[in-house]
């Protein structure tokens, strides 16, 4: 009886010993994967914040630019007003400045509505157009 006990003593101390070791491995595999994303910097794209006013802005300009019958086309680069609203709908207004073919310089006031849709945010294909009127 002495030396049964011994023996599932001794198969329990090993099965205990091999358990620590596995958890011993699996710390130090998760300890470099965390120092390695700790250091890396990068954005990854689950973690992407949304678009600031300025990125919904220039993504407005690349909306109006199509609207404007004018090659030469100037959108001032402060002088814009942006709101977020509620479910990723940004609401830019602004104003664009035209040149014709004689000359003329014509101030178009606009307001644009866009959703973004996730993904880059320097992106038209993230973005949705909802509304958009020049006066």
């Amino acid at each position: 009886m002495t030396k049964t006990y011994l023996k599932e003593k001794a198969i329990k101390t090993s099965f205990a010993l091999k358990g620590i070791g596995l958890l011993i491995v699996l710390a130090i595999i998760f300890g470099v994967v965390l120092i390695r994303f700790a250091l890396s910097g990068r954005r990854f794209d689950y973690m992407k914040e949304l678009p600031d006013s300025d990125e919904a802005y220039s993504i407005a300009k690349e909306f109006v630019k199509p609207t404007i019958k004018s090659s030469q086309i100037y959108f001032p680069e402060f002088e814009y007003q942006c709101a977020k609203k509620p479910d990723s709908v940004y609401i830019v207004k602004s104003y664009a400045e035209a040149k014709n073919q004689s000359g003329i310089k014509n101030v178009i006031p606009f307001e644009i509505t866009l959703k973004y849709n996730g993904g880059q945010n320097s992106s038209k294909k993230s973005w949705t157009l909802l509304n958009l009127s020049e006066d």
